[in-house]
């Protein structure tokens, strides 16, 4: 199997700085590499912001490229009459660093393969609040708004976990669930920071300046329909939108400071991202920089960025200082690179970890407004931390089962299942490197004979695994018995819209159903209404009309299930209870393996 860059690449030497995704706008399968330094700058205190940008302006003018982060509280050197001194002394790492280096160097490369989940998933998440004391600040927070002092607070705790492995493991495996974001790699050697924003803090080229402000999110849907719902909802509703351009008017106050007057405009307003654990709101706003503003003056303007901070900005950041249990330090942020002709691209440090040995700290909160609801904020942290805990086993996958006849059966909607899934469930896939080992497999071992059961499971970071039976045994015309299942299933199951290996269930009832005589048994969910069975869906006849379960009574949309309602005029989705079933006068099963056939219901449980 090809390794690809990011596998191979040493990320544990100190001071190597890598950029990925959306940082590379050119190629965002790519990479941006920073290696072996020429010199350090680190900034210990906020008094110092003016010196440390003049020393980043020298090694640009000497034609150096620059690569590291600022951190949150090095703003307080901004306005440091405005804040106490206290939150900067206890930062444990640099308030800002920046490696100087002879050039970048740009690679190209996809997404890691062969890459040991086990090896370093994270543990167990720790928060540095309980939802009571949560709830306490929020209730402080809104005091402040009620008086009139700010508009918004952006408030934030920290999760704090261990884990396996190397920290570089971590950080290539998160990667894996999180494409397309600003994700940034900086190794300082005893600590390392590793971020997957979604959120661009700005880019400049040339004079032109972009800042992409995030606010409001949704979580992913548990199937498209469902996620279809959250992301036309985030985009519609009120609050989130009113938060949102709350945000954009202060950005858009921040760039205008060093923006050629009338050049500021806002070319794209309540957009809705999606990425593999949420949904985002982001919209965008452009200027055009003055001639001959210093970094330092460019900071000055925009850094924090005001989607981490609220507003009015100061009086946020003052809250925020005051209420927060420790410092943020590279969190809410910003990474990026500077390069010798002044172009620049930084994320906002949102989605980032700092990693120190086996353990990490990982900042998450949200915008607190007047009609915040403290539950929902609280669990707003939780789904920003949501790139954390996977939740999945070591062997977790999503697989198809795909009928081989001379050809693939149905090889498009199984694929097309395959991607939704993975999207919905964060997974890395590559379809057109799946579809070329299948051919692959036509070509030198299946070569158009026999019938086949082709399993092709996928792994969260995008390995997948293919394997094949013989499928040459005769179907018998008799019907197929089935008994009835004793367990019933949760209708709100999340991952049974989906074809997992998490089927223990399913699979240690077929195989006691089998001992007894039976190749199916019937489940119904926690309402009493019949879901599916164990490897098929359930179709009934009753009067010349097909009734079969709708996907609200949770239930995997199977292939053949979807072929038949496609194709048939006199076919629809229903809720059906088991004394439908016992009345209809046909029952059948079916799957893309088998097809439909006609079934019997037995009185026999098995649990």
């Amino acid at each position: 199997m090809r390794d690809s860059f990011i596998a191979n690449t040493s990320l544990d030497e100190p001071f190597t700085v890598l950029f990925g995704g959306a940082f590379r706008k050119d190629d965002p399968e790519g990479y941006l590499l920073f290696s072996d330094p020429v010199d350090t700058i680190a900034l210990t205190s906020p008094d110092d912001l003016r010196s440390f940008f003049g020393k980043l302006e020298a090694f640009l003018a000497e034609g150096f490229s620059l690569a590291g982060y600022v951190g949150y509280e090095a703003g307080y050197g901004f306005e440091s009459e405005s804040f106490s001194s206290e939150s900067a002394a206890k930062a444990v790492i640099p308030l800002a660093w920046f490696g100087a280096y002879r050039s970048a160097e740009r690679l190209s490369g996809n997404r890691a393969e062969g890459l040991s989940v086990g090896q370093c998933r994270p543990g167990a998440l720790q928060f540095d609040m309980t939802q009571e004391e949560y709830a306490e600040k929020i209730d402080e927070i809104k005091k402040h708004i009620a008086a009139g002092d700010v508009y918004q607070v952006n408030f934030t705790g920290r999760y704090r976990f261990d884990f396996g492995g190397s920290a570089s493991s971590l950080f290539r495996y998160l990667s894996f669930r999180q494409p397309g974001v600003y994700s940034a790699w900086i190794n300082l050697g005893e600590h390392q920071l590793a971020s997957f924003s979604p959120e661009l803090f700005f880019r400049m080229e040339g004079n032109g300046i972009e800042t992409r402000p995030m606010k409001g999110t949704a979580p992913r849907g548990g199937s498209e329909h469902e996620d279809r719902l959250f992301r036309e909802w985030l985009g519609a509703n009120e609050k989130n939108r009113a938060e949102n351009l709350m945000i954009v008017d202060l950005l858009r106050n921040d760039i205008g400071r060093i923006c050629k007057p009338g050049s500021v405009d806002v070319p794209e307003l309540f957009s809705v991202e999606t990425y593999p654990t949420l949904h985002q709101m982001v919209s965008s706003v452009r200027g055009e920089v003055q001639d001959d503003i210093s970094l330092y003056e460019l900071f000055r303007a925009v850094f924090p960025c005001g989607s981490v901070t609220g507003a009015p900005k100061i009086r946020a950041m003052q809250l925020i200082q005051e209420l927060e249990h420790s410092p943020r330090g590279v969190y809410t942020g910003a990474a990026g690179y500077m390069l010798p002709d002044r172009s620049m691209c930084f994320n906002v440090a949102i989605r980032t970890a700092m990693l120190c040995g086996h353990t990490g700290e990982y900042g998450a909160g949200g915008g607190i407004v007047w009609d915040s609801n403290t539950g929902e904020e609280y669990n707003e942290c939780r789904l920003k931390a949501k790139i954390l805990e996977p939740g999945k086993a070591e062997n977790f996958g999503i697989f198809e089962t795909i009928l081989y006849s001379g050809s693939f059966v149905w090889l498009d909607e199984h694929l097309f299942r395959l991607s939704e899934s993975a999207r919905c469930l964060g997974f890395s896939c590559n379809l057109e490197r799946i579809r070329r080992e299948l051919e692959r497999l036509t070509d030198e071992e299946l070569r158009g004979r026999g019938r086949y059961k082709v399993r092709l499971e996928l792994h969260p970071e995008g390995t997948f695994q293919i394997t094949v039976d013989d499928l040459s045994e005769s179907l018998s015309s008799d019907p197929v018995p089935v008994c009835r299942a004793g367990i019933s299933l949760p209708s709100d199951g999340h991952l049974r819209m989906h074809k997992t290996t998490r089927r223990e269930l399913y699979d240690e009832l077929l195989q006691k159903a089998k001992k007894r005589g039976y190749d199916e048994l019937l489940f119904c969910n926690d309402r009493g209404e019949i879901a599916e069975g164990a490897i098929s869906n359930i179709i009934i006849c009753s009067d010349g009309h097909y009734v079969t379960p709708g996907l609200s009574s949770g239930l995997l949309n199977g292939i053949y299930r979807q072929y038949f309602l496609s194709t048939r005029m006199n076919v629809q989705e229903e809720v059906l209870t088991m004394h439908d079933i016992e009345q209809a006068d046909l029952l059948f099963v079916c799957n893309s393996l088998r097809g439909l056939r006609r079934a019997v219901l037995f009185d026999e449980v098995v649990s």
